[in-house]
């Protein structure tokens, strides 16, 4: 998402004299990209993204992304006036309509209506896939996902952009603030790429930590990648995972640990050295993440029958089992971020990124009130009765009130799948493939019936994309 200028004219320019003539304004600049095609820059210590000038066969685009900060904003004008005062050129918006007084053009009107559609769209796109967005940044890339939405209650994923105004300016200073506080900071980055399997010659690039001689590698931040590669090259130890289960990991550890998260994804190092055996202690937990395929991403539930994915059967019932019924409609509210797992009979079946469905069984009304994907790889856990059932993390993507919103009843379930025990038996069994592809037809369908009712206290589900 961005806005851009063309500016139509013969002459070429040089970086040098666009350069100074912005520095004769006041603006001290720190430049990222100082020559064509491709030029990349901003206000030093106040720009979140900056402004770029491409060439063109025509002239010349200047270009501000979207969610950028007010320095960057109040740039892009000054860029193009300086650009038509050297070139002799004029400018044209993105309806071919002559921009003749660019500072006036490009006014306080104007970066509030980019402000408000840039982050009112990062808003739609995380409530609407439940998944983060990555935007780059001057030095490095920033994450804006759900639980960075929600966190200390800044931003409301289902308020108007106007009741969030104060959050997003909130959130736009402390990127801009990590932005230049990891300027020149040592990130995890590897040159290590594996083959997508999914897609023969599409490396997946991997930020990577590694032990060595019981020493870990040297870092100030965990840098965005497809994959985190933590290594234990004492042992010849290796644990790849999805990037965005690396956070999982470090909430996991039995200690306080010296991460701290800057955005949805990403991580730095603080209040001393991660030493290694906190490293390990993170591959431990990290190895419940490691999905069956490095290049797979799950379809969700309603999104179309996919042979890769098993779906399981959970059965819940308030009355005798946690959570109680309350405790759970409580828990909708925290859909995006909060921590689901179930006991699972079948885990011998069962794997990261399989389907599930959680069907009410006892008094009241009955059916499927939650339904997603599989998190993690099943794993045991001591319980207070001293025994080490098998547990599995949950991601939900349909979460309902059973009192309040239309849901997919027993009678429903018994008609498409009339050869299973719907009102009973153990929690976490595995459909046929046949049972599945069924229940899929009537989910998807079902979905259609609810599109539209999510409101974030009755209803919560995000769409596969």
């Amino acid at each position: 998402m961005s806005y851009c200028v063309n500016i139509i004219t013969e002459k070429q320019l040089q970086p040098k004299e666009i350069f100074q003539k912005i520095a004769d304004e006041g603006i001290k600049l720190m430049i990222i990209n100082e020559d064509f095609p491709h030029l990349w820059f901003g206000v030093m210590y106040d720009s979140l993204r900056g402004v770029e000038i491409n060439k063109e066969t025509n002239g010349y685009e200047v270009r501000i992304l979207s969610c950028s900060s007010d320095a960057d904003y109040i740039l892009f004008p000054v860029v193009i006036e300086v650009v038509c005062s050297l070139s002799g050129g004029n400018a044209i918006d993105e309806n071919d309509e002559p921009i003749n007084n660019p500072m006036e053009y490009f006014g306080y009107e104007w970066m509030e209506q980019q402000t408000k559609a840039g982050w009112s769209a990062i808003q739609a796109m995380v409530r609407y896939s439940g998944s983060t967005v990555i935007m780059n940044g001057l030095f490095l890339p920033f994450c804006v996902g759900p639980k960075l939405l929600l966190s200390r209650d800044k931003v409301k994923i289902y308020a108007s952009y106007e009741e969030n105004a104060n959050g997003f300016d909130w959130l736009t200073r402390y990127f801009t603030l990590m932005q230049w506080s990891l300027a020149d900071a040592k990130d995890t980055s590897s040159r290590l790429a594996l083959e997508n399997p999914e897609d023969k010659g599409n490396p997946l690039g991997m930020s990577l930590i590694a032990i060595k001689d019981n020493q870990v590698s040297e870092f100030d931040y965990v840098s965005h990648a497809p994959l985190m590669n933590l290594t234990n090259l004492d042992t010849n130890e290796c644990v790849i995972i999805r990037f965005e289960d690396f956070n999982r990991c470090l909430d996991l550890v039995n200690y306080d640990t010296h991460f701290a998260c800057f955005d949805e994804y990403q991580s730095r190092k603080c209040d001393g050295e991660v030493d290694a055996k906190e490293m390990k202690a993170i591959m431990d937990f990290a190895k419940r993440y490691i999905p069956q395929r490095l290049g797979y991403r799950p379809t969700y539930p309603g999104s179309g029958f996919d042979e890769n994915q098993n779906t399981f059967i959970f059965m819940w019932n308030p009355e005798t089992s946690e959570p109680s019924l309350e405790e759970y409609i409580t828990s909708i509210k925290g859909f995006y971020t909060a921590d689901f797992s179930r006991k699972i009979h079948e885990w011998k079946a069962a794997k990261m990124d399989d389907r599930f469905y959680i069907v009410k069984v006892g008094d009241g009304k009955i059916g499927i009130v939650m339904a997603g994907v599989f998190r993690s790889q099943p794993y045991q856990e001591s319980n207070e009765k001293g025994r080490k059932p098998y547990l599995i993390e949950l991601k939900p993507t349909l979460m309902l009130n059973p009192d309040f919103a239309p849901m997919l009843t027993i009678q429903d379930l018994e008609t498409v799948v009339p050869n299973f025990m719907w009102r009973g038996g153990y929690s976490g069994r595995l459909l046929t493939n046949e049972q599945a592809k069924a229940l899929e037809v009537r989910f998807a369908s079902y979905l259609k019936e609810i599109e539209g009712k999510d409101d974030g206290v009755n209803i919560c589900y995000i769409k596969n994309i």
